[in-house]
This record gives structure tokens, C-alpha cells and sequence, in this order.
């Protein structure tokens, strides 16, 4: 059985005969656009919202018009909207006339004063809360009508794809505080996926498949993901994929998601300092270390504390590979544990403040390093505070929330020394 569709319209005071021209060339001429929109989208069921008045005035007039069309209408009573009062309970009537799961339909045509601001958000709302299935929002433009024919000719304006900018303003939100852009991906693929060319096309099939939006969403859900679980080499490739692919996205943008070109230049600034490919990250291991302590910054400005713990202690161990020679040796775990049991040797000397006999020859020897005890001191706490934040402070005294934040700070700021 098809699951059928409500629709949702608001009856005006005055209404006036106009032939509504659907934004795909169907037109009818109707008092109200809910009874064109009737005719348009058959078999509907619709909820008619109605004040005093036009309950009184219009609603047996509207209900006679479509009852040929729609055979479940029911009026909601609404108030005024007058006062804040009356607009909340207006948009809980909006609320509680919509099932869970439903599809919809949205008609604002009518609505007055601040209701189809209101109705806009309600939708936003449902479809959060109550994950209803959002098929159109439609106003029938009379003010704009062609009033050189009798009747007159109103457009209808599908205004459906600003409800989607609801969604990219929800994804750039998380995108800017959180550094997450896969909702960011999610809006590029899907409204790539709508503009499908005909299948018989092949040469609009072959520059649909390689579009570089299509490439964009799929580094920024790559990138994302990388930087989710950590992966700071795969995050800083998938960034410089990103920023190379960018322009010629913004580029398609302009008809195909223009929600992106007002985030471009976010995106582009957000992912500059990490971005590195691969081959850059295998030819100049320093430089390298560079985009990453970038990266430590970028977590931390997101507040993503422990993400920006873990990678300052691996960083302060590649950098100091690095230092000492080893830097094409950064991913060799025989290597860098050689490095973390040197800096251990070095932090107990420090402690016990006497050399310790049984010192390992065969680890690299850090003496020459400049201000060795400020980066074995580093090291240390970088290592302490880590645990504390893996283990879920199940020690004696452990760090308060906002005193692992303080030090996870003063720390990154230390490394910007070395």
C-alpha cells in the first residue's frame, strides 16, 4: 500500500480566483492555493489551520472546493499569533498535526503575519524530531501574479531548497566547532545525486561520475573521518586533496549546491595548515612535522582535548627522530621505541639526579639535543596527561576536567618552542 502524503495549508480572509501555475507548467484556477495544490497532488490529506475567522468566513467554502480531491481534511484551530504566547501554540498545533515518519507537504501561501516563518521552523523542527519525509514547501506568489490575463496567472515558488539550507547551516555549525565535515559531505552527495544525468547520456554520465563535487564530498568524508579516529597522516593527504579539488567545486557550485560557495573560503582556511599529500609527507619529514603540530592547534581549538594529547606525545617523539637523524624512520615502531626508552632513561637520570649504570648503548643519545631537560619534562607530562585522559581518571587525585584542559594547552604551547 503507497503511503499517502498530509499536507499542511493556512486559510486567508479574502479570498481571490487566480490560476496557480505549478513550478512544472500544471496550472489551476482556485480562491486558495490548497485546493490547487489539491488538484496538483492528488489523493493528500490535508490539515486546514483556521482562525475565528476564517473558519467562520472561508473554511465550508474551502472544504466543498476539494472535497472532489481529498478525502481526510480536517481543520486545526489556531490563534491570532498576536502575542508570544499564541505563536508557540500555533507551532505546537503545526507540531501535534504531524505524525512521526510522515510525508509531507507544506502549503504557506496563506499564512499570515509571521506564520510562514513559523511554519518554516516547524518543519525544521519535525523533521529532527519527529524524522517526518519533508516533499515540498510551496508558496503561490500572488503579488507577483500576471495580472495582464484574466484570470491572472500566480507562480508557485517551490521554496523546498531553502528548507535545505537548514541542513548546511546545521552542518556548517558542526563543521566550525567540532572540525567534523562529513554532514558537509553527506549535503554535497546527495544533491549530486539529484542532478543524475539521463543514463543514455554517456558523456554527461562519464563528467557526472567525475564531477569535482562529487570528489569534494568524498575527501571531506575521508578527511573526517581520518581526523575522528586519528589517523593524522590520512587526515593531512585527504586535506590536501581537499584544497586542490576546492576551487573547481565551488566553480560547479554555483548550480549545483550553492550553499557551498558560502562556506568555501571557511573550508579552504580550515584545511590549509594540515593539508599535505602523501608524496610531500614522504620527501621532507620536518616540514612535515610542521602541518602536524598544525593539526595538534587544529584539535585543540575544537576542543577535542584528548585527540590533541595523543598526537602532541607522538609528535614530540617523531620530532625528536627527527632531530636526531631518524626522520625516514618516523613509522618504524623497533625505532621509535628505541627514542621513547632513551627519553625514559634521560627522565630517570633527571629524577635521581646521578647517571644510571645499566644506560642502554645501543639507544640513539640524546645529549645533543638543546634544552634536552625541557623536552624530557614535556615528554613526561605530555605522557602523564595522556594516561590520565586513556584510563578515564581512575587514579588517586586525579586531574579536574578543567585542569586537563589548562595543562593540555600549556603543553601544545610548549611544543611551538621546540
Amino acid at each position: 500500500m503507497t503511503e499517502t502524503t498530509k499536507a499542511i495549508t493556512f486559510l486567508g480572509t479574502r479570498p481571490i480566483k487566480t490560476n496557480y501555475i505549478f513550478p512544472d507548467g500544471r496550472e489551476y484556477e482556485a480562491p486558495f492555493f490548497g485546493v490547487a495544490l489539491a488538484n496538483f497532488v492528488p489523493g493528500l490529506r490535508m490539515r486546514v489551520f483556521v482562525t475565528n475567522a476564517t473558519r467562520d468566513q472561508c473554511l465550508l467554502e474551502f472544504q466543498n472546493s476539494v472535497a472532489k480531491f481529498v478525502s481526510d481534511i480536517q481543520p486545526v484551530d489556531i490563534p491570532d499569533g498576536r502575542n508570544d504566547e499564541e505563536l508557540w501554540a500555533i507551532f505546537q498545533a503545526v507540531v501535534d498535526a504531524v505524525d512521526p515518519g510522515e510525508q509531507l507537504i507544506v502549503d504557506i501561501t496563506h499564512g499570515f503575519r509571521s506564520l510562514p516563518f513559523l511554519s518554516f521552523l516547524a518543519v525544521a523542527y519535525l523533521r529532527v524530531v519527529k524524522n517526518i519525509h519533508l516533499k515540498g514547501v510551496y508558496y503561490g506568489n500572488f503579488e507577483a501574479r500576471n495580472q495582464s490575463v484574466i484570470p491572472n496567472r500566480t507562480p508557485v515558488i517551490d521554496l523546498t531548497p531553502f528548507v535545505d539550507l537548514l541542513d548546511w547551516t546545521a552542518g556548517a555549525d558542526h563543521f566550525v566547532r567540532f572540525g567534523d565535515a562529513s554532514e558537509l559531505a553527506r549535503l554535497l552527495w546527495t544533491r549530486h545525486e539529484r542532478v543524475k544525468p539521463d543514463l543514455h547520456n554517456k558523456v554527461a554520465m562519464s563528467e557526472w561520475g567525475n564531477s569535482p563535487v562529487k570528489k569534494t564530498a568524498a575527501y571531506l568524508e575521508r578527511a573526517s573521518r581520518a581526523l575522528r579516529v586519528l589517523r593524522p597522516n590520512e587526515a593531512m593527504d585527504a586535506s590536501a586533496q581537499i584544497c586542490a579539488q576546492l576551487p573547481e567545486a565551488l566553480k560547479a557550485s554555483q548550480e549545483l549546491a550553492r550553499p557551498l560557495l558560502l562556506l568555501g573560503e571557511h573550508v579552504r582556511n580550515s584545511f590549509t595548515p594540515i593539508a599535505r599529500s602523501r608524496n610531500e609527507q614522504s620527501k621532507n619529514p620536518a616540514e612535515t612535522l610542521e602541518n602536524e603540530r598544525q593539526l595538534i592547534k587544529w584539535y585543540l581549538d575544537r576542543n577535542q582535548i584528548f585527540l590533541a594529547v595523543a598526537l602532541a606525545r607522538e609528535w614530540l617523539v617523531s620530532w625528536v627522530m627527527v632531530q636526531m637523524g631518524m626522520g625516514n624512520n618516523l613509522l618504524e615502531k623497533a625505532e621509535r621505541e628505541k627514542v621513547e626508552r632513551a627519553l625514559g632513561q634521560k627522565s630517570q637520570q633527571m629524577i635521581d639526579k646521578s647517571p644510571v649504570n645499566d644506560t642502554d648503548t645501543a639507544l640513539p643519545n640524546l645529549e645533543k639535543l638543546h634544552n634536552l631537560s625541557t623536552i624530557v619534562q614535556c615528554y613526561n607530562q605530555l605522557g602523564d596527561l595522556r594516561n590520565d585522559l586513556m584510563h578515564a581518571g581512575k587514579r588517586k587525585s586525579p586531574r579536574t576536567a578543567e585542569r586537563v584542559e589548562e595543562q593540555a594547552k600549556e603543553l601544545v604551547k610548549k611544543l611551538e618552542e621546540f
